[in-house]
């Protein structure tokens, strides 16, 4: 019993019927290989016994026929060495395509579970955000299948692209027009994903990092270890912390700046991810499309706090936003008069209750 025979014992059920469909594969194989051991030994028989026939030819070659027919079979042994290696993959792969399914259920809960929640960027609430979810879910598109189409290739030539047990090697294989066809046609769609994967990138980044005309609002701020100033520009302008406000429907330029080391601001509901340099300058857009309140967070190690360093932007409707900025823009009240209004908000203090010794 051959590697072949005994593998396929262990590849068969009780009632004989095989446990996977390369099965069927391997025994083909099996097959082809035995009727070829066969065809070559009956061409040796047939071989010795012409040559007994004929003894002139016998005499003169006698010596290599008898010296072939004594060596071991070379060819034999090379193929059957790759058959025994590949049978061995094919029985890890069968293993791993049935812990399969598990896998992909683990690692699609693991994806949806980052689709959701307060900062995501499948989850866009703004003109920008929409711009970078459509390129990525193009990239993801469009990689995923050339993805797909090459392993489905690399499996296809792994299991019928064999060679024959009596066929060399070929050192300079030639070169045949479908081949030329096929390498050609490879070479044109991927100049052709290539450019217009770029074309969107570049659009992408158009979209984000737009800014001057049109901004209903300018706000800078100025990334510090580990918090946020943020400084609304214009008259009556103010300063607030870790937080900014934004109204609904209006285009806002947000100028960034760092105080000390590299930070980067990034709301991914809103808009892309934008580094603050030292010595430098950069300007980000952001246009909310609903009210609520976006998670954002520094997206560069800036040190031991780094973790902390979040920021909230508040999307308020248009009118409500300018009553808080004119609140905000307002003089601050003299202590005197809180400390008033905190008396006269508490009430008169209770009346002392009569003691004992008094009645």
């Amino acid at each position: 019993m051959d590697f072949w025979q005994a593998h396929e014992m262990q590849n068969f059920g009780a009632g004989g019927h095989p446990r996977h469909p390369l099965t069927l594969w391997r025994i083909d194989a099996a097959k082809q290989k035995n009727a070829t051991d066969q065809a070559e030994g009956e061409e040796c028989r047939k071989v010795k016994s012409g040559l007994t026939e004929n003894p002139h030819i016998a005499s003169e070659t006698h010596g290599s026929v008898s010296s072939a027919s004594d060596q071991p079979n070379n060819t034999e042994r090379n193929w059957r060495v790759p058959n025994a290696v590949f049978a061995r993959f094919l029985k890890v792969f069968e293993r791993g395509a049935a812990a399969l399914p598990g896998l992909l259920g683990a690692h699609s809960c693991m994806l949806v579970s980052g689709c959701t929640g307060t900062q995501s960027v499948l989850d866009p609430h703004g003109r920008q955000a929409d711009a970078l979810a459509v390129l990525f879910w193009t990239f993801a598109s469009v990689l995923g299948f050339i993805w797909l189409v090459t392993m489905a290739g690399l499996l296809l030539a792994l299991v019928h692209r064999r060679g024959s047990p009596g066929e060399p090697a070929e050192t300079r294989p030639a070169v045949r027009p479908p081949m030329q066809i096929a390498f050609a046609a490879m070479l044109a769609s991927s100049a052709i994903i290539l450019s217009g994967l770029t074309v969107l990138s570049f659009g992408g980044q158009k979209a984000v990092f737009r800014s001057g005309a049109g901004a209903a609002l300018t706000i800078s701020v100025i990334g510090h270890q580990w918090w946020w100033q943020v400084r609304y520009e214009g008259d009556n302008g103010f300063e607030t912390a870790n937080e900014i406000r934004i109204p609904v429907g209006s285009p806002v330029d947000i100028k960034l700046a760092t105080a000390d080391v590299i930070h980067s601001f990034w709301i991914p509901s809103l808009a892309g991810k934008l580094d603050l340099i030292p010595g430098k300058s950069n300007e980000l857009r952001v246009e909310a499309d609903k009210p609520g309140t976006y998670r954002g967070q520094c997206a560069e190690f800036c040190g031991l706090q780094h973790a902390h360093m979040a920021i909230f932007v508040v999307a308020m409707e248009p009118d409500e936003f300018e009553r808080w900025r004119a609140n905000q823009a307002a003089p601050a009240r003299p202590m005197a008069h809180l400390a008033r209004q905190s008396v006269a908000s508490a009430g008169p203090p209770p009346s002392a209750a009569p003691s004992e010794s008094s009645q």
